[in-house]
């Protein structure tokens, strides 16, 4: 895990600089190291402001900030080839990288015992003058999550794993193209406009003459026709695939924690890492009375593991605020709420030494779990059902994935998602869908209209405890006691739905996208109005970014005027 960046000129100019700035912004993702390549010379150091920088010069450079999980004190990247001939960085995981490697060792010298490494010997076997040949035959051979940039001294080759569990951007003008893990690496080199996404399963080759990108899809986990029909068979193929993604991703290190909120998702994750051996820690967060700090003590109880509790007061969830935009890249109001309750948990596993932390993210996407999916069977039957699962796991990289991965990277912490394994999503597809979601008058218990119910059988079979196994499903910023908070607090400043109306403000115009499947579709299926815009409430928190200094010059330009307006009418 990692922070990588770099920069290609495409006048021939020294970038080296820029370099610099753009590692500066995102050494929080890498505390253990940095290395950083140029013209074909390599230099590592202990941070990035020990790398000897006047040393380094270029048309094109790449570099890298390093968070040690695989490999220890060894791994500092970028790595080379044997011959030279390829450099690579590497941020992720790849967990088959002992299979990988046993190969390799016949021909090829390693120096450490990283995935990275792995990754550019496998590249070097493949390469015959065209790296992007040999990205597209080693890339389908990798089980894991990645973000990676390589180069061979002519191009540079960047690519994302399929899903996108590991986010990488881009950006360009007329003088340079820049990649990096986070945008505001792209923004300290003055890149604010034409910054874009690497998208799940791309490869990109950036060269000066321009761009080339290609893109292989996930589509093939997703089965034609499911071919699990009964509940038995169901329930055992899942175990099977579960219990095996959670065990690739246990690391080799005395303790791992677990964003932990007391709902059946991340208790069951808990639950098969405690068997399986893991030293586990569970970490909650909310206000005082919230339903996910309630759920998370008795469930932390039941299974026998430690949990800590980041209780939020309003001046808490007023210092959050700022830090959360800073980290996410993002002011809307859906991601920033949701983002509290995780950053507190994560501050708390920062606080506690821990390095990599388990998620329960994916699993409404793969068995049902939203509750707007059951009147998406009774309006337009299981054919839409599906469709909606799984183009809402596709949506996962952007919607999710990309604001989880930046909130514990702030803290150096890596994130593991083992519902997002691909074993897991290809054996959650085969199984017949009708045995996931049963809507209300087709025969449908209590339970089957909860969502999730192969899922919640296989939990409470395991050990979970059956309130948690069938606890309804609750937003993070719902459960967490968010939601309405933010609400008392806005209309305390004077935020009131008055104001936004008399502005003309609406919030879905504003903001650059709308993120979550609630916002794309779900309200047309849900409680009328139950996720209707707060618009009031994102004025509040377009306010909040302005004064911390969060916009970007085109925001700040474009939101002065209702900002300034909303604040004579407060003073009224």
């Amino acid at each position: 895990m990692c922070g990588i960046a770099g920069i290609l000129s495409r006048e021939g100019e020294d970038v080296v600089p820029l370099l610099r700035d753009m590692l500066g912004s995102i050494i929080h993702r890498g505390p253990d190291g940095a290395g950083v390549v140029a013209s074909g010379k390599v230099c590592y150091a202990n941070t990035v402001a020990a790398i000897d920088w006047d040393s380094m010069q270029g048309s094109s450079a790449m570099g890298h900030t390093r968070l040690a999980v695989v490999g220890g004190a060894q791994g500092q990247q970028p790595f080379v080839s044997n011959d030279g001939q390829i450099t690579l960085l590497h941020n992720g995981e790849i967990y088959n990288y002992k299979a990988l490697r046993g190969p390799l060792e016949k021909h090829y010298h390693f120096t450490t015992r990283t995935d990275s490494e792995v990754l550019v010997h496998l590249l070097s076997e493949y390469y015959n003058g065209n790296l992007v040949d040999a990205f597209n035959k080693v890339i389908p051979q990798l089980d894991g999550v990645y973000a990676i940039a390589a180069t061979d001294g002519k191009d540079i080759i960047i690519a994302r794993d399929l899903i996108g569990v590991k986010q990488l951007y881009w950006g360009g003008d007329e003088k340079f193209f820049a990649f990096a893990s986070e945008k505001k690496a792209l923004w300290s080199i003055g890149l604010r406009e034409n910054v874009y996404r690497v998208l799940p399963g791309e490869i990109i080759r950036l060269s000066p003459s321009g761009l080339e990108q290609t893109r292989r899809t996930p589509e093939f986990l997703h089965p034609e026709e499911p071919t699990i029909h009964e509940l038995e068979d169901a329930i055992r193929n899942y175990q099977v695939a579960l219990q095996e993604a959670v065990k690739k991703r246990i690391p080799e290190l005395e303790q791992v924690g677990v964003i932990f909120s007391g709902g059946v998702d991340s208790v069951l994750i808990a639950v098969i890492a405690k068997e399986l051996g893991a030293n586990l820690t569970g970490y909650v967060a909310g206000v005082e009375g919230a339903s996910d700090v309630d759920f998370a003590i008795r469930a932390a109880d039941e299974i026998g593991i430690p949990l800590r509790i980041n209780h939020l007061d309003d001046q808490t969830l007023l210092e959050f605020i700022p830090k959360v935009i800073t980290s996410i890249e993002d002011r809307s109001l859906g991601q920033v709420e949701v983002a509290i309750p995780i950053m507190a948990s994560v501050e708390l596993a920062h606080e506690d030494g821990q390095i990599v932390l388990f998620t329960g993210q994916g699993a409404d996407e793969l068995f049902g779990g939203y509750p707007w999916y059951c009147r998406v069977i009774e309006l337009d039957g299981y054919g839409e059902f599906e469709f909606r699962m799984w183009d809402d796991l596709k949506q996962l990289y952007k919607e999710t994935l990309e604001r989880e991965d930046k909130i514990t990277m702030t803290y150096g912490i890596e994130l593991r998602v083992p519902y997002l394994d691909p074993q897991v999503i290809k054996t959650a597809f085969a199984i017949d869908p009708h045995l996931k979601l049963r809507p209300s008058g087709v025969d449908a218990t209590e339970k089957d209209i909860l969502g999730k119910y192969i899922h919640r059988v296989l939990a409470s079979a395991v050990g979970v405890p059956e309130e948690i196994a069938w606890r309804p499903k609750e937003a993070a910023q719902h459960g967490a006691g968010i939601h309405g908070r933010f609400l008392t607090l806005a209309e305390k400043q004077g935020f009131r739905e008055s104001i936004t109306e008399q502005l003309g403000y609406h919030m879905k115009e504003e903001l650059e996208e709308n993120l979550g499947s609630s916002q794309r579709y779900g309200f047309k299926y849900d409680t009328p109005g139950h996720w209707a815009t707060q618009d009031h409430v994102q004025l509040w928190l377009d306010n909040l970014a302005y004064e911390h200094g969060l916009l970007s010059p085109i925001e700040q330009k474009h939101l002065e005027p209702y900002l300034r307006q909303a604040a004579r009418l407060i003073q009224q």
